[in-house]
């Protein structure tokens, strides 16, 4: 693959000039060698050509993995030290770049890589939060999040378009003329907006032709790290049956410091068929924070069954981390168990070899598992298996259930619910069971619906309808909404009727009903008394007993204002040109149910 120039470097030449008769011209006899001169040449070649060899290879070497690892600085000033890394295991996605530390504080100088432009600017209130996208000429864009605020030019820019569509979440795109950066330069203020649960830079790497993210370890943002990855936990599963119809067995192993084996000497299983899955960890030097492996690979007698490469993918098919890891088990304990195998269902592009091992034969067999970090540190794992001619039975299915397979689309009808799954949603079988109830909810609207449970993953969105209780009429309807519990977090939904019908849109399975929503959100000042004294920054809770604030407005004197959120924090800023004397301040909240509160704020500016 070609590589691109970085940071205005020239590629190195590798075609030797080698004179070459001209077109339609045929060498004469005086210009031929003879035969004492074809022999020199060719012991001269003979001799020479091995020195030519290693100048080729390390030319292509040279090109194609220390190129691209030159020309970008640190995105902060001082060490440069990580509290995440690219591929780690996060709750429903991989971690798809590095989490810079800064030690707890927020607003610290962020600088551009490399040279390029501001080519997009995000603002969400989760995710990626406050985010600046620098695309550099080396056919890099590199990703800033989680910031406080841009620089002045920038700010003023993005301000302005949010108060001109009164909306704080932007996406905003730009030409290579209108910002560009130089290296070094200025770009932001680092912060703890969006996702974040602590104040860090959130930087990423893309191919800026696909969007992929790749791993910035990779392209010149190096760790200290002579450690090899550390392995926790081995387990084997029966995959005669769906892995979300058996579990986890685990296996002893011991050893430290990159060589691994078991306490027995031969692994006894329940199964002719098995895959197996791992706890592995990996550190650099001076570094508390534990990181995710960078490559694993499976051996089975010699033969390479299985790799995982955690480089060059997609948020899109970032999701597909709860096909790569032991997903009842993790909602069930918090432990990633990373399986070394791939679902039937699991599409990511980084995996290689589905890794299940046959030993029906009940011969013993080999083992062995390759565990590197980014800096290819590795650590070994060798042993022996061998199938016990026992059994290991499934767990039991609920009556009722209905298999639904991985590649193929589902409806399941109750009495009082629709369930529509697209072919993507599931990564393994599911015996899905539908339980229907009567609801109990003091503000219920339809009954209580059971999706099997929280513990099986969904890849993508599916639908769920729901039927309104008979008194349910068209004006209570405005004020219905669907709620999703899963067991850690409740999901709620507008939806759209049709007839005596509410179908919304989730995620994550499980127990769904229809709510009335009346109340109104509750709006609480945090800092009034120093605010009213020096108007700079108001800062409010807003909570909403159900359905949560979907929406927030201030307006000074009547003038829409840039705010910031956190969660049920919000933040609003006076503007500097804020004339003296009286204003008023209005706060509006409006939740998904479409409830509204709004509280007024009289101050003076003096």
């Amino acid at each position: 693959m070609n590589n691109p120039v970085i940071g205005g470097q020239q590629p190195v030449r590798t075609i030797m000039d080698i004179p070459v008769p001209a077109k339609g011209r045929t060498p004469t006899t005086a210009n031929k060698p003879n035969t004492k001169q074809r022999s020199t040449s060719h012991r001269k070649w003979t001799k020479w050509w091995p020195a030519f060899l290693v100048l080729l290879v390390g030319t292509i070497l040279y090109s194609v993995l220390l190129k691209p690892r030159a020309g970008f600085r640190d995105p902060l000033s001082g060490a440069f030290r990580l509290s995440g890394n690219f591929g780690e295991l996060r709750s429903n996605h991989f971690h798809m770049g590095l989490d810079v530390r800064t030690n707890g504080e927020e607003n610290l100088p962020v600088y551009a890589v490399a040279e390029g432009y501001v080519s997009r600017i995000i603002i969400e209130e989760t995710g990626l939060g406050k985010a600046i996208f620098i695309t550099h000429p080396n056919g890099y864009t590199t990703v800033y999040a989680h910031l406080n605020e841009f620089y002045d030019q920038l700010e003023e820019t993005v301000e302005a378009q949010q108060r001109s569509a009164r909306k704080r979440e932007q996406d905003l795109t730009f030409t290579a003329a209108r910002f560009p950066v130089s290296k070094g330069q200025l770009i932001a203020r680092s912060g703890n907006t969006g996702g974040s649960e602590a104040p860090h830079l959130h930087f990423e790497v893309r191919d800026t032709r696909t969007g992929n993210n790749l791993n910035p370890l990779l392209h010149g943002f190096d760790m200290d790290d002579d450690t090899p990855p550390v392995l926790a936990g081995l387990y084997w599963y029966n995959r005669q049956y769906s892995t979300y119809h058996t579990t986890a067995n685990s296996i002893s192993i011991t050893g430290k410091e990159g060589a691994y084996t078991t306490s027995r000497s031969v692994i006894k299983v329940r199964s002719p068929l098995i895959s197996l899955g791992i706890r592995a960890t990996d550190k650099s030097n001076d570094n508390r924070f534990r990181f995710g492996i960078y490559r694993a690979e499976l051996y089975f007698d010699g033969s390479l069954v299985h790799e995982a490469l955690l480089d060059n993918f997609s948020y899109t098919d970032s999701r597909y981390i709860n096909a790569s890891v032991d997903y009842p088990r993790w909602i069930k304990t918090g432990i990633f168990i990373q399986h070394l195998s791939a679902l039937p269902g699991n599409h990511l592009p980084a995996l290689k070899g589905n890794g299940i091992m046959n030993l029906s034969d009940k011969k013993v067999h080999h083992l062995s598992i390759r565990m590197y970090d980014v800096n290819n540190n590795v650590s070994n794992f060798e042993s022996e298996v061998q199938y016990s001619g026992v059994i290991e039975d499934p767990q039991p299915t609920a009556p009722g259930a209905v298999a639904i397979t991985p590649g193929k689309e589902k409806t399941i009808t109750g009495k009082q619910s629709i369930i529509r799954f697209s072919k993507a949603a599931f990564y393994d079988t599911v015996f899905f069971s539908l339980k229907e109830q009567p609801n109990t909810n003091p503000g219920k609207a339809s009954d209580l619906v059971s999706l099997h449970n929280g513990s099986i993953p969904v890849h993508d969105s599916y639908t769920v309808s729901l039927k309104a209780l008979p008194f349910i009429n068209e004006r209570l309807k405005k004020k219905v909404v669907m709620q999703l519990n899963n067991g850690k977090n409740k999901y709620t939904a507008k939806g759209t009727w049709k007839d005596n019908w509410l179908s919304a849109s989730f995620n994550t399975l499980g127990t769904v009903e229809l709510l009335i929503d009346t109340l109104s959100p509750a709006i609480q000042t945090v800092n009034w008394s120093s605010f009213s004294e020096d108007p700079e920054e108001l800062k409010l809770i807003c909570r909403d007993a159900i359905a949560g604030v979907g929406n927030f407005q201030a307006e000074l004197d009547g003038e829409w204002l840039v705010f910031d959120r956190k969660g049920n924090d919000f933040s609003v800023r006076i503007p500097t040109k804020c004339n003296k004397g009286k204003h008023t301040l209005t706060i509006t909240a409006t939740d998904i149910a479409g409830n509204s509160k709004r509280e007024t704020y009289s101050f003076v500016k003096r």
